[in-house]
């Protein structure tokens, strides 16, 4: 079996609760080498017994001595430097896992793509929510025809926000580090789900808000966007929240599918009304629990397929979608104005 050699960029939270563990657990990994200014976070992955063969501080002094040997690099890092890390480790010809949002701005996510391009290497970007069997099932229910035409969804992520106790520095709350708040760090994951759904979103109208912490970008976010002139969806995303529903709810004419978080469950509720007006509905339990998390899915995705020539299942073009989302619904929030994509 080949052994795919392996670098990451940015030591922090992510990469330490799924990119690290998932390339340990990976048969045909090995870690190479990993890049971050943070000493605390270096320490963090060799207190946890990880050990790359080489450690380094600046990603550029690990391209430039170790880059042609990678195969592969997970970029984890504050957003505002995905753009020239990801184009940088495309350079030196890596294939590239790449944390979401792609980046904070839509000609940063297309020269990321051309860099792949003009290099011909493959970018899969960390849309975690499309590997949740939750969502799997509910996706092929709907796809089957099960409740019939979608017209109306529903996604609902929250919680009490990134740090502390998440974030290993306080990127996250500022605007030129992180490009948004919780829209982009939250709302990007709904949006690619309701694409993984239903197809791209026509046009979005957003608001985003400040409502409870005091910080400098949004801790609360609501969207609404169109899937053509017969579908509609409604994000709520929010960093103040310690509990209420989480997940997503899919309403078709013949009935409806709710993929709930807390409780680990897809159940469908579908059937037929007759002229005389009786309704029979059915309920379902289309998954229940897990089989494998959704991190180690994902991770199990990028390692599996590092070895076949075909593209990974959610790609730059995803991310550039959702992001081109979560830039519309911020200029919606700020103009009042509906936006079309």
């Amino acid at each position: 079996m080949r052994k795919f050699k392996i670098g990451v960029v940015g030591a922090g939270a992510i990469a330490q609760a799924m990119h690290i563990p998932g390339y340990v657990a990976a048969k045909n990994c090995v870690l190479t080498a990993v890049a971050d200014p943070e000493k605390r976070c270096l320490a963090e992955v060799a207190a946890k017994g990880w050990k790359f063969e080489h450690v380094y501080s600046d990603y550029r002094k690990m391209l430039r001595e170790v880059g042609p040997e990678l195969d592969a690099v997970s970029v984890c890092t504050p957003n505002y430097l995905h753009k020239e890390i990801a184009v940088a480790c495309l350079n030196a010809g890596c294939d590239l896992l790449l944390e979401k949002p792609v980046a904070i701005t839509e000609a940063d996510a297309k020269a990321i793509k051309a860099a792949a391009v003009r290099n011909r290497r493959r970018i899969m970007v960390s849309f975690t929510h499309r590997f949740n069997e939750l969502n799997g099932a509910a996706r092929a229910a709907l796809k089957a025809g099960k409740i019939g035409k979608p017209y109306m969804a529903r996604v609902r992520f929250a919680h009490t926000g990134p740090f502390p106790g998440w974030a290993k520095t306080d990127w996250f709350y500022n605007p030129r580090k992180a490009g948004g708040g919780a829209m982009l760090d939250m709302a990007i994951h709904a949006f690619d789900l309701l694409h993984f759904y239903l197809g791209p979103a026509a046009a979005v109208q957003g608001k985003a808000a400040t409502l409870r912490k005091k910080i400098a970008v949004d801790d609360n976010a609501v969207a609404l966007l169109e899937f053509g002139p017969k579908c509609l969806a409604y994000v709520e995303v929010g960093w103040t929240s310690p509990a209420g529903f989480l997940g997503v709810e899919l309403m078709g004419d013949n009935g409806a599918i709710f993929v709930d978080y807390g409780s680990s469950k897809t159940t469908m509720i579908h059937g037929v009304q007759k002229p005389s007006g009786e309704i029979r509905q059915q309920t379902t339990v289309l998954a229940q629990g897990y089989k494998e998390s959704p991190n180690d899915a994902e991770m199990r995705h990028f390692t599996t397929q590092l070895a076949k020539r075909g593209p990974f299942c959610v790609g730059i073009d995803d991310g550039i979608a959702a992001l081109g989302v979560a830039l519309g619904a911020y200029k919606s929030s700020k103009t009042g104005r509906r936006v079309t994509l």
